[in-house]
């Protein structure tokens, strides 16, 4: 029985091949201990055979995946020293780090990866990354982008990402991060703020010649595949996906915006005719009557009824993201205290005390949409909320933090408080029992900052 195969990825420098000549077939020759730290990648290193497949990616001048080949020779000698012989095989696309992490199985371990020299993935992630560095497999990202141009289907179009003046264009941050194969839905300003086609990204950000009459020549390429039904700004404010966005309001200059898929389809559901505005609220549910009055937009606790424990975060991370914010995940357990939420003194590597927040502390403040989402709410004692629900009802309330002048600091919703708090914070707690369940876990108080959503 042969040997089992081992998979690796390996940071290359730009001098490590040979790029005046064809890559494929050259070999190259990596040591530790002599040309690195050996804790950068050194037990990688020492599970190396001949016949392992490695991928390569080049962390110098084009960054981006290069290709792949497999290991001819392990060669190891005095203090610990391993010297392994590389063969390049095949070339790849040149995807980018940011591009590979969009895949959900691959985003933990590139973090790990762009810190290490060799590392050892496993025979999925290999296949994965060649399906994408071959085009076989696509990871696309959805963009919303508003033009004057007047499109034509299948045709292909430079649109630069800076005014003739050289100021960049609203939303520039979202043609930075444009990948080939990008899905694009346009909006017209010359068609009454309407959607009109869809199309996608056929080159991403790059610098042309200098333009004549333009300051800066940094440009995208989009291919327009095809027209759709207009639908206006209005209208798609109407569906419970699309509402209150702020690149879909009159008043918006936003030349590029990021779209969630659901929100993607959710434009196409408009313009093909199948939204059914009657469903738009089959998710909320009623807890106590004297609450449906309330302003429900303005809850900060939102607790998310699950059927079942496999789609619970799912559900989580897509309402999150519609919601245009960040999550924040982690899972509740009974030993969730209240030094959890609110934070506690801790020694640093010198002996000195320094506070580190909790988990509400250390977002509520933040100007950034960063939501807090815990799984398996239920298993937390609700009483340990005291403290936020009380600041909640308009109390102010001494917390054992001090400030720079040694007095404890209050928490308010006041804009003198230490803590500022932000209202458009939320925090999801993930159920996964009745709603008869909930009314009997928390009180009325806890209840009254609350919405609950049935997600299925």
């Amino acid at each position: 029985m042969s040997e089992e195969r081992n998979y690796f990825w390996l940071n290359c420098g730009y001098n490590r091949w040979r790029h005046t000549e064809p890559l494929e077939g050259q070999t190259a020759v990596f040591e530790s201990g002599a040309s690195f730290n050996p804790t950068q990648g050194y037990h990688a290193f020492k599970t190396a055979k001949p016949g392992d497949k490695v991928i390569y990616y080049q962390v110098q001048n084009q960054v981006g995946l290069l290709g792949f080949g497999e290991i001819l020779q392990v060669q190891t000698g005095g203090n610990q020293k391993v010297s392994i012989q590389f063969k390049f095989e095949q070339s790849l696309t040149m995807l980018s780090i940011e591009y590979l992490k969009r895949s959900e199985q691959l985003e933990s371990r590139i973090k790990q990866m762009t810190e290490q020299l060799f590392n050892r993935i496993t025979k999925e992630e290999f296949d994965l990354i060649i399906g994408l560095g071959q085009g076989a497999i696509k990871i696309p990202r959805y963009f919303l982008l508003t033009e004057e141009i007047q499109f034509e289907p299948d045709q292909t179009y430079t649109i630069f990402t800076h005014t003739v003046n050289g100021i960049k264009r609203n939303g520039y941050t979202y043609y930075t991060q444009l990948e080939i194969g990008d899905q694009i839905i346009f909006l017209s300003r010359n068609a009454n703020q309407s959607i009109i086609g869809t199309g996608e990204v056929s080159d991403s950000i790059h610098k042309l010649p200098p333009q004549p009459g333009r300051t800066d020549s940094t440009c995208i390429e989009v291919k327009y595949h095809e027209d759709i039904n207009p639908v206006n700004i209005g209208e798609l404010n109407r569906h419970q996906t699309l509402k209150k966005l702020y690149f879909l309001q009159d008043s918006s200059k936003q030349s590029i915006a990021n779209l969630t898929k659901a929100q993607y389809d959710a434009m196409l559901d408009m313009s093909n005719g199948t939204y059914k505005e009657s469903s738009s609220n089959q998710y909320e549910m009623s807890v106590q009557r004297d609450q449906e009055n309330e302003p429900k937009k303005d809850k900060p606790i939102i607790l998310m009824l699950c059927d079942n424990k496999e789609d619970g975060l799912k559900k989580a991370k897509h309402y999150v993201e519609r919601e245009l914010a960040k999550g924040i995940y982690t899972v509740g357990h009974p030993d969730f205290s209240e030094e959890m939420l609110y934070g506690r003194y801790l020694p640093n590597e010198s002996g000195a005390l320094y506070y580190r927040e909790g988990f509400i502390t250390g977002h509520i403040t933040n100007s950034e949409r960063e939501w807090l989402v815990i799984d398996q709410f239920e298993r937390i004692d609700p009483e340990i909320f005291q403290l936020f629900l009380n600041v909640l009802d308009g109390h102010e309330m001494t917390l054992p933090r001090y400030n720079h002048e040694g007095k404890m600091v209050k928490w308010s919703l006041e804009k003198d408080s230490f803590y500022r708090h932000n209202p458009k914070w939320r925090m999801i707690g993930l159920c996964y029992g009745s709603i008869e369940d909930i009314k009997e876990q928390y009180s009325h108080q806890f209840l009254k900052h609350c919405r609950v959503l049935h997600v299925g």
